[in-house]
């Protein structure tokens, strides 16, 4: 079991600046989250009409655009001791092109003053050994976007000037993101007999809030629910709770796999996830859970 960081400092008063570099998915119901803890928050979105969506929250939002060509504009998004970073790898997007991105992040962030940086990863960096994994494990990042990402965290955590904490989540469950028909399953490729790693979005939003409150910087994380379900066994729960037939997932077949270790973010955080088990989403009102 992972030893307790030496990197927590004390717990930082509310109403400090920050800023979401993101505002989607995970991005918008963040920000949300820390405004209601008393943080100042700014959200940044791609487009004028992105923006003008966050701002009808009533929250702070800036036009930001790591795809320009264009340098990153100063102005009162950078001008924040800690920035949280939530954009997803760009499918299709050249891997040095989506790093260079990145650099002129980092520039932009040291130029601004930003101190500390928590950027959203993925336990894609993992390779499939058959195997528990930590953070203490070989990266072997075998799909595209795992690479990129690997090769994000490097960018940021090279920056000399910022405290950089990486949290590697498993993939995101929960609200729209749960199946709810035998089309949707039947939609999903991935092997259905191999331990899940997912973490349901609610403690995405918790996690980070307490790595903010707590100071963990300089610090990688794992982030998956305790419980490791197989696919069948996950959409065996969905099809019960939502009132659809499972359809025909073939035989038993287990392909490659790794089962995520978070006791490091446990342990330090002092954390007890919301949904430990993947499967307890489901145990929700039906309606709750197709809105």
């Amino acid at each position: 079991m992972a030893a307790t960081s030496s990197n927590i400092k004390p717990l930082q008063p509310s109403g400090q600046r920050i800023s979401v570099l993101g505002g989607g998915w995970l991005g918008l119901p963040l920000a949300q989250y820390l405004t209601v803890q008393g943080y100042t928050v700014q959200v940044s979105r791609t487009t004028a009409a992105g923006v003008q969506q966050v701002r009808e929250f009533g929250l702070g939002a800036q036009e930001v655009n790591l795809g320009a060509e264009a340098p990153l504009a100063d102005g009162s998004f950078w001008q924040v001791p800690t920035m949280l970073i939530a954009v997803p790898p760009q499918a299709g997007q050249p891997a040095a092109q989506q790093v260079a991105q990145y650099q002129r992040l980092a520039e932009r962030l040291r130029a601004s003053g930003v101190r500390h940086v928590l950027y959203v990863s993925s336990t894609s960096v993992y390779g499939e050994a058959n195997a528990e994994v930590t953070e203490a494990t070989p990266l072997a990042p075998q799909k595209p976007g795992g690479q990129i990402v690997r090769a994000l965290e490097e960018v940021l955590q090279q920056e000399a000037t910022l405290q950089t904490t990486v949290l590697r989540f498993g993939g995101l469950i929960g609200y729209d993101r749960l199946p709810t028909d035998a089309a949707a399953i039947q939609r999903r490729s991935r092997a259905a007999d191999t331990p899940m790693n997912v973490i349901h979005r609610d403690d995405c939003v918790r996690i980070i809030y307490e790595i903010v409150r707590q100071g963990a910087w300089d610090e990688v994380f794992n982030a998956c629910a305790d419980a490791h379900p197989t696919r069948r066994e996950y959409y065996a729960a969905a099809a019960v709770a939502l009132g659809f037939t499972l359809p025909d997932m073939g035989p038993v077949q287990t392909l490659p796999y790794k089962v995520v270790n978070s006791d490091k973010l446990k342990d330090t955080l002092k954390y007890q996830f919301l949904y430990p088990n993947p499967l307890a989403v489901f145990d929700a009102p039906r309606s709750s859970l197709t809105h």
